[in-house]
């Protein structure tokens, strides 16, 4: 009877360790500031938000996470491919602002351009601060002027 018991232990014990094997994942969410306030997009506008893993083994596939954006209150939430999250772990936030299918940043924060690098570990809220990319002057379609020195 005793090794009944056990029996059935070990198979509850296991049953629950498989459970857990996707425990790993984040649900990550967070917000998007500007001015040191929720950045809530204009009418017919809406953030496209991407995290990219910083950190791939070499030779293998990665997946980009798809984040939601709420544009009444700024916030966005990652629920992942099949809705148990990301895996920890650095990431670039590449950013588009769409309006009428179109980005009103011109790719100026996506790939290498992107200045977000966010780590997720499920304990702290992400916070993307748009100050920190220029973005009045991206959105703006300004270029950065570097001085140029004239050729004698």
């Amino acid at each position: 009877m005793h090794s009944g018991k056990m029996l059935l232990f070990l198979f509850v014990f296991g049953l629950f360790a498989l459970g857990c094997g996707e425990s790993s994942r984040i649900r990550a969410k967070g917000r998007i500031i500007k001015g040191g306030q929720p950045y809530l997009a204009s009418e017919g506008e809406g953030f496209r938000v991407f995290f990219v893993p910083l950190e791939i083994p070499k030779g293998n596939h990665y997946d980009s996470y798809a984040a939601e954006y709420n544009s009444e209150n700024g916030s966005f939430r990652v629920e992942g491919k099949d809705g148990k999250g990301l895996p920890p772990g650095k990431y670039r936030v590449d950013l588009q602002l769409m309006k009428s299918k179109e980005d009103l940043l011109n790719g100026k924060l996506l790939g290498k351009k992107s200045p977000f690098i966010v780590e997720v570990t499920g304990k702290d809220e992400l916070v993307i601060n748009l100050d920190e990319a220029n973005f009045d002057s991206i959105l703006a379609g300004q270029k950065t002027i570097k001085p140029t020195r004239k050729k004698s």
